[in-house]
């Protein structure tokens, strides 16, 4: 819907119908992930079109001189120090665009797509299809819902008829905004309430507070604080300096735009500039003596509950549009919700149920190791819990707090959602670690060890540990990610990030007929393909896979609430030839039953069927450990 409000790209939705035939031909199945980060490529991300932002009166071009964005693209024309010295050079931060969050341009668009009712009641929207009591005019909210609602609809009805397609996804990381901010004055993550521990803002560089961001955009100087992610943030709590921003005449909102409210102070009449949309909600005035901004509502966006209140009814009228267009009643369409990442949640996570009129949901949470992605890099002795706000030291205790992380994901699809299954919609590491940053983008050869001095070592030894965790709570996930023209130097060519699974520069150039073909370019592969149970007959108690030894281990039960699984039906374990080349590099134990092994082009399935219902069993597969070389595989992209 790039081109303008209801006006749809039906060569592109074409084209990701035929993606989705192709991945039918494979036998793969989809979830749709409607994906967004911090709203727009325009305010620094990616997802909703340049019109939306215009509908709301924000002149883009000038976004970076008021801080009111950080995109790659205008990186070098604001005040942060790395900014004023670099400047000419491109040096985009890696990993600041989520700091977008909680800057003017994106908390102001996200606030009114869920609650503009609320907080701008006064924004009214002309909607060509609308044709009620206001002349045609509906509240910003309901059109931007709207819209976004719509557009999603239409992807369904382009997929009509294809039987792969078993869900979509509400939205991809959403942000509440400035919903639930306790004070504007104070930043972003002074908001809490009952059942929540309060949401913690990401500072990294430049971060205005909430009212400083609106000050700036209408062209006022403020001193603002700077921050690194280093000691003084995350022991002392202090900016590492204050940097005086001076936007020196431009404005985050576009001029002539009109208005249907005076401001406060009278100063702004109707037909003039549409300015701040909080001024004129009231929320802040210029002072008609001094000249200078005054907060006269600081907590006029406090005490909401987000999850209930606002991304509740979305999300059920967002499932509601998607079933009644989705034609295929074989299956029932699943509904992956998505709530904003814990980390910067200040509200408890909703009741989600069929009586609250969503069903078929399944947890799409996710969940990264923070402290790897931010810094780049794998420490096994040393990390930091995001829910204490605390350091944790030695590796044993590192990977019980992820495992208990993930475990508190899992718990609210179990607690808060009927029991729903959870699917970690997001995980993966970045390939770019600091390990790297010498190497001239060489990436040397692969090599068949995890230690810290090979050059997929970090790398291996990360994403293995992250799978290793997910394992440990029998979590289903989706890897991100892969992207075929990554190379080492552009990455994922999407702000600085490099954790795509496969770069062209790894490729080897293995011919079709290799039996590593399909392997080729892929980056520390060990770790992620590997052994597991893609069917279980019975209750799955463990399903784990240890990478240094070479031992795959499955327990199960299939006790009387089993007793509809039939002795004949087997438990499949899918056992890749990167592993285990051949089938006898292979030893298989049971402690019950028998098995039998089906060998493809690429991988064996090893089948087991138990012999008694209502008893433990077990399943070991021993294969080459890491300090084992296999055949050939220095030619393997690690």
């Amino acid at each position: 819907e790039h081109a303008g409000p209801g006006i749809y790209d039906h060569e592109y939705l074409r084209y990701l119908r035929q993606i989705f035939e192709k991945a039918s031909e494979f036998g793969i199945q989809v979830y749709i992930d409607p994906h967004q980060d911090v709203w727009s490529r325009w305010t620094g991300g990616d997802g909703a079109p340049l019109w939306t932002l215009e509908k709301v009166g924000f002149d883009v071009e000038n976004l970076r001189e008021c801080e009111a964005a950080l995109c790659i693209e205008t990186y070098g024309r604001g005040h942060s120090s790395a900014e004023v010295k670099g400047r000419g050079r491109k040096a985009f931060p890696k990993m600041i665009w989520p700091t977008n969050y909680f800057k003017l341009a994106c908390a102001t668009m996200f606030t009114l797509f869920w609650a503009g009712e609320r907080f701008a009641p006064h924004f009214m929207a002309d909607d060509e299809d609308s044709n009620n009591e206001n002349g045609g005019k509906i509240n910003i909210q309901t059109f931007l819902q709207t819209h976004y609602i719509n557009a999603m609809a239409e992807l369904l009805k382009h997929l009509d008829g294809l039987d792969n397609v078993v869900g979509i996804g509400t939205m991809n990381e959403p942000s509440p905004g400035y919903i639930n901010v306790a004070d504007l004055s104070r930043g972003f993550g002074q908001s809490a309430a009952p059942g929540s521990t309060g949401a913690v803002e990401l500072k990294y560089g430049l971060a205005p507070t909430p009212f400083q961001g609106m000050c700036l955009g209408e062209g006022h100087k403020e001193t603002v604080g700077e921050w690194s992610n280093g000691l003084m943030q995350h022991v002392l709590g202090k900016p590492d300096r204050r940097v005086l921003v001076d936007p020196k005449g431009k404005r985050a909102w576009k001029d002539g735009q009109g208005g249907t409210n005076d401001d406060q102070d009278g100063q702004e009449n109707v037909g003039s500039s549409i300015g701040c949309i909080w001024k004129q909600a009231g929320v802040w005035r210029t002072n008609p003596q001094t000249s200078q901004p005054e907060l006269l509502l600081p907590k006029y966006f406090a005490n909401v509950d987000f999850g209930k209140e606002c991304y509740l009814p979305f999300a059920t009228d967002y499932a509601n549009k998607m079933r009644e267009v989705w034609s295929s009643k074989a299956t029932q369409l699943l509904i992956f919700v998505e709530l904003p990442p814990l980390e910067f949640s200040s509200t408890p996570f909703p009741e989600i149920s069929t009586s609250k009129g969503i069903s078929g949901a399944v947890n799409a949470t996710h969940w990264y190791d923070g402290l790897t992605l931010f810094t780049r890099s794998w420490k096994s002795y040393f990390s930091f819990d995001t829910r204490t706000h605390r350091p944790v030291f030695g590796y044993r205790n590192i990977f019980n707090m992820h495992v208990s992380q993930l475990a508190d994901i899992k718990r609210l699809g179990i607690d808060k959602m009927e029991n729903s299954p959870t699917l970690i919609g997001e995980c993966g590491i970045p390939y770019d670690m600091r390990n790297m940053d010498n190497s001239r983008q060489s990436y040397g050869k692969c090599e068949n060890s995890i230690d810290s001095s090979d050059s997929f070592g970090p790398q291996l030894a990360a994403m293995d540990h992250t799978l290793r965790c997910l394992e440990k709570n029998l979590l289903s996930f989706t890897l991100w990610s892969y992207t075929p023209d990554n190379t080492n130097e552009g990455g994922d060519s999407w702000n600085g990030e490099d954790l795509s699974i496969y770069s062209n520069d790894q490729k080897c150039g293995l011919d079709e007929t290799d039996l590593y073909f399909i392997y080729d370019g892929l980056r520390a592969a060990r770790a992620f393909v590997r052994p597991y149970a893609q069917c279980v007959a019975g209750k799955l108690l463990e399903n784990t896979f240890d990478l240094q030894k070479g031992v795959f281990l499955l327990k199960g039960n299939s006790g009387e609430s089993m007793c509809d699984v039939p002795l004949d039906v087997p438990t499949e374990i899918f056992v890749p030839k990167l592993w285990c080349l051949i089938e006898s590099d292979m030893k298989i134990n049971v402690t019950e039953g028998r098995f039998e092994v089906e060998e493809f082009d690429h991988w064996f399935i090893v089948k087991y069927w138990h012999s008694d219902s209502g008893v433990d069993h077990m399943v070991e597969i021993r294969g080459p450990g890491m300090k084992k070389p296999q055949s050939r595989i220095c030619r393997l992209p690690s």
